[in-house]
């Protein structure tokens, strides 16, 4: 993938582990980046069929003003130091800030850690990607959608990503997973990760916003996860060979990586040969592991009890909204853990042919790939961010953005949607133009009844006096022809020349239609600007 670009990418950051997707235009399909030293792969066959995904494990060392992150932890067993953090987005998500003395004057908690782990994904990420203009869709938890959303967009904008996209796990899960949509859809969302296990009933909505486009009706989980069964593998297999934990603990790192590997072949083989050996210490782990004595393990740990409380609790909270189990339409399996073959049989005994799990390990970071197409798009009846043209503020000798199309207006819209007035600054003036930004939090008045002139230099500037409030991240839409019309015979100093009204038709694209005052003729009549997402 060496040299290849794209315009569009998706970052599942997990609470285990992260995906990295890019859309690929010309295949019109999602490719996956591996990063050496950084990515691990994960194999899986299915119907017959080995699949690869590269993941970067959810995890960042500190040392001075050394930063390892991904693998690059893992592969020298510093998980466990002083200075490593994981599991960031669990301390996010519950707002929890538990903060650590590195030495230095540095001081760290897991919201820094996250973004510094995020910034060096991004970091690798830009040898295919330019952020000053490319679109980035990352993906949020349903149950804590704003406050995450305020802390990763705080991220975007600190690490220079302009054009930030929030889709909530569910919802990109099912676009992941290819589903055909209608609105009313009911899914149950199996989330098996390396932390825990998450079970949502979730529902198509009528109206999406920001990013959500599904209702939670039922959701259940347990502190159980991925790196939960690995340690009681880990325990069974130390006591197999006879050590003691103590013991083991200088090995620890090299052998809880090998357990999860053999744990993840089990998925595919009905046994298993094992030789794990430690030369610093001389330790070993060695023998034959079948997989029915590994699902023996579980029920004696009494997974299999947890994931029937669990799917039962989801599942009798969304019959209690009026939702029956009946009426779900799939069950999606994610997770790395979801594969498990003895949990696959169970989740089916629930749901029979409903279920899918085909794509465990991709689908949320695929399908917030694809919320950035355009038939993805066809979902949304409205205009999903922010419009603004930008003026110049002279008493403050800075650009401002004023509100053009707010997000969440339903299109196509009204004839006249908006309306402004342009005013020459200068004698002469022919070339008149509008700046049209697409911006993260755009100033909140209307367009409505402002004069748009330009100053000595070109600049738009809004004859008004009403406070403007700076938009924190933009990108200009029109950059290449910003400068449209033509005023023929040129405009007079302060003469009010062009009445300018917009509308949005049922492509989203931005209509404008311009009338010359003092000719009394039309300019343009619905002349495509740009195109609105």
């Amino acid at each position: 993938m060496a040299g290849e670009r794209y315009t569009k990418m998706a970052v599942d950051f997990g609470t285990s582990n992260t995906v990295v997707a890019f859309w690929d235009e010309g295949r019109g399909d999602v490719r996956l980046h591996a990063i050496p030293d950084v990515t691990r792969p994960f194999r899986f066959r299915m119907d017959g069929v080995e699949t690869e995904i590269p993941y970067v494990p959810s995890a960042i060392y500190y040392h001075g003003h050394e930063r390892l992150v991904g693998f690059q932890v893992l592969a020298r067993a510093l998980e466990e130091s002083r200075g490593a953090f994981r599991w960031m987005k669990a301390y996010i998500r519950d707002r929890r800030r538990i903060e650590r003395d590195m030495g230095g004057g540095l001081r760290v908690d897991h919201y820094r850690a996250g973004r510094d782990f995020l910034e060096n994904v991004l970091l690798y990420a830009s040898e295919h990607i330019d952020f000053g203009h490319a679109e980035v869709a990352f993906t949020v938890p349903v149950e804590s959608f704003e406050h995450y959303t305020d802390w990763l967009g705080n991220v975007c904008r600190e690490v220079g990503v302009r054009r930030y996209r929030f889709i909530d796990e569910s919802s990109a899960c099912i676009f992941g997973y290819d589903t055909h949509l209608q609105t009313g859809d009911v899914f149950v969302i199996f989330d098996f990760g390396g932390g825990t296990l998450d079970v949502s009933v979730v529902r198509i909505e009528d109206h999406v916003s920001g990013g959500r486009g599904c209702r939670v009706l039922g959701k259940a989980g347990c502190d159980i996860g991925g790196r939960t069964i690995d340690a009681w593998l880990y325990q069974a297999l130390l006591q197999r060979a006879g050590i003691s934990d103590l013991d083991a603990r200088p090995a620890s790192g090299l052998f809880l990586l090998q357990v999860e590997a053999l744990k993840e072949r089990l998925s595919t083989e009905a046994a298993v040969d094992y030789d794990i050996r430690h030369d610093a210490s001389g330790l070993r782990l060695s023998g034959r592991l079948q997989r029915t004595e590994f699902e023996d393990l579980l029920e004696e740990r009494g997974l299999y009890t947890r994931i029937q409380e669990t799917l039962e609790r989801a599942l009798r909270t969304a019959e209690e909204k009026g939702i029956p189990k009946s009426d779900i339409k799939e069950t999606l399996l994610v997770g790395g853990t979801s594969q498990i073959p003895s949990i696959r049989r169970q989740v089916r005994m629930h749901f029979g042919e409903r279920t899918r799990g085909y794509r465990p390990y991709d689908a949320v970071a695929r399908g917030a790939c694809r919320y950035l197409t355009s038939d993805i798009e066809a979902l949304y009846d409205h205009i999903q961010h922010d419009y603004a043209i930008r003026d110049y503020d002279p008493r403050a000798g800075r650009h401002r953005f004023h509100t053009l199309v707010e997000q969440g207006t339903p299109y196509p819209t009204e004839p006249d949607f908006k309306r402004l007035t342009l005013k020459a600054v200068r004698e002469g003036q022919r070339f008149f133009g509008i700046n049209i930004y697409e911006v993260a939090e755009a100033g909140s008045a209307a367009v409505g009844g402002v004069d748009l002139v330009f100053d000595a230099s070109g600049n738009m500037v809004l004859d008004t006096r009403e406070k403007r409030i700076e938009a924190e991240t933009e990108y200009w839409m029109n950059e290449d022809r910003p400068t449209f019309i033509e005023a023929v015979p040129p405009a007079n100093k302060g003469d009010k020349r062009f009445l300018v009204s917009f509308r949005v038709d049922d492509q989203k694209h931005l209509l404008v239609t311009v009338f010359d005052i003092l000719t009394q003729k039309h300019v343009y009549r619905d002349h495509p600007v740009v195109k609105l997402k």
